[in-house]
């Protein structure tokens, strides 16, 4: 459950400590890419798009890690650490979500081709299966959930959002940790085939069997980062009209959750732009 905030503590204090860590978590997140970038281009000889090389799998790692890692790993913190109002927060989390999503697709397509340019079979490692699994649930997931969450009056459909909101975070968490199953058995799955295939020197401590053992642990600390940050730090809920040092105390969810049914504050919204607090109507849910 996440920690209780003291409403007396000084907001400013508060929002200094949510900085640093969104900056130590965007370092633990951009790590790893930097360095599958790294392992791509130098080592695996970059990419293309041509069914008479190999380099059109490379797109594979870089858009996974990108979707289901980078983007995926912001997503499920905006709403605890990114230093927007409430509504603002809501449209962050929900386009990284689908760009995501768009990274995935695009990933699979370009395994998907390169096994078939090459009379590969598909879907039969440990690793394809987490992979798929996760994929398609994540997809569609994410279009779930944002139908419900996201619709454009957003006093419809309360009760169910109250509903789905539990449902919603606890299938989120399953498909992080899916997800990272994946990723890490995919690299270990590409490093074992360099292995074998005499490109790799893995066993003599080789630069790149180094980068590719530091780029799992990076990705394994970077995931400790997001479930401290999912099971302590309550969201944030800030209006947008409120000048820095008039802003009011930090909203934790549970007490936000008490509150679902009561209406917004007069000439605000349930986002609230317009009153010093959020009103808590439609986010309660979400």
């Amino acid at each position: 459950m996440a920690a209780q905030e003291d409403p007396e503590l000084d907001l400013s204090v508060k929002l200094k400590t949510r900085t640093v860590l969104l900056v130590l978590v965007e370092i633990a997140l951009t790590i790893p890419v930097i360095m599958m970038l790294w392992w791509v281009f130098g080592y695996m000889g970059g990419v293309a798009w041509s069914s008479t090389t190999t380099y059109k799998f490379n797109w594979h790692p870089i858009a996974m890690i990108i979707g289901m890692f980078f983007l995926f790993g912001n997503a499920v913190i905006a709403f605890r650490l990114f230093p927007f109002n409430l509504k603002t927060n809501k449209w962050i989390h929900a386009v990284l979500h689908l760009l995501a999503v768009g990274f995935i697709i695009f990933g699979l397509v370009a395994v998907f081709e390169y096994h078939s340019d090459w009379g590969y079979t598909d879907l039969y490692s440990l690793h394809s299966w987490i992979g798929i699994v996760t994929s398609v649930g994540y997809i569609i997931w994410a279009l779930l959930s944002v139908g419900v969450f996201q619709d454009v009056d957003p006093r419809k459909n309360l009760s169910l959002r109250k509903w789905f909101k539990p449902i919603h975070i606890v299938v989120g968490m399953f498909l992080l940790f899916g997800a990272i199953f994946a990723i890490e058995t995919g690299i270990y799955e590409k490093a074992f085939f360099r292995l074998f295939s005499g490109s790799l020197d893995y066993t003599n401590y080789s630069t790149e069997s180094w980068l590719v053992n530091v780029m799992c642990l990076s990705i394994l600390v970077a995931l400790l980062f997001l479930i401290y940050i999912l099971y302590t730090i309550p969201r944030i809920m800030v209006s947008s009209a409120a000048k820095p040092d008039d802003r009011k105390p930090i909203i934790p969810l549970e007490e936000l959750d008490q509150k679902v049914g009561e209406p917004a504050a007069e000439g605000g919204t349930e986002f609230g732009s317009m009153s010093d607090h959020a009103t808590p109507t439609a986010e309660a849910t979400n």
